[in-house]
């Protein structure tokens, strides 16, 4: 197993995701351990997706899947590797506890692996968490191939 390479925390995440602004929803990976990552996610009216109260909770399974990506990003730097695209797969055992996140919400996203085998297909238990209330809970599997773009280009 190759050692875990931390960038000096906390850190932007645009960096670590496979995406630019403005699809890159998380704000800073402020924890990074084998196995998970933490990220924050600041609410507020310019933020992509941002209805009139607040951003509505299913966008919360795009911040689980970015913490996700995060935590590959970091992996794969760390190997001296650049950021991969991946693909969201499922999500299940999604629970809310809220119906949106409000503007002035500081959100953590926790990503757990639970599953991340070598074929790329990878399982984590994720939660979005304010002031120790978890507002969303789910299990995410993704989908690294080692070739994204002859994957695309191959079709789906």
């Amino acid at each position: 197993m190759h050692a875990l390479s931390i960038p000096e925390l906390p850190c932007a995440a645009e960096p670590y995701l496979p995406h630019d602004a403005p699809m890159a929803l998380i704000d800073e990976i402020v924890s990074v351990s084998e196995g998970s990552l933490e990220a924050v996610v600041a609410i507020h009216p310019a933020c992509q997706f941002a209805a009139q109260d607040g951003v509505p909770v299913w966008v919360g399974v795009e911040y689980m899947a970015q913490g996700i990506a995060a935590f590959g990003g970091v992996l794969a730097r760390s190997r001296g590797e650049p950021v991969k695209i991946g693909f969201l797969v499922s999500a299940r055992r999604v629970s809310c506890a809220v119906d949106s996140f409000n503007f002035g919400d500081r959100l953590r996203v926790v990503v757990q692996e639970v599953h991340m085998p070598d074929d790329g297909l990878a399982t984590f238990d994720c939660r979005i968490v304010q002031d120790g209330d978890e507002l969303m809970t789910a299990r995410i599997n993704v989908y690294q191939p080692a070739d994204p773009i002859k994957y695309l280009e191959q079709g789906l």
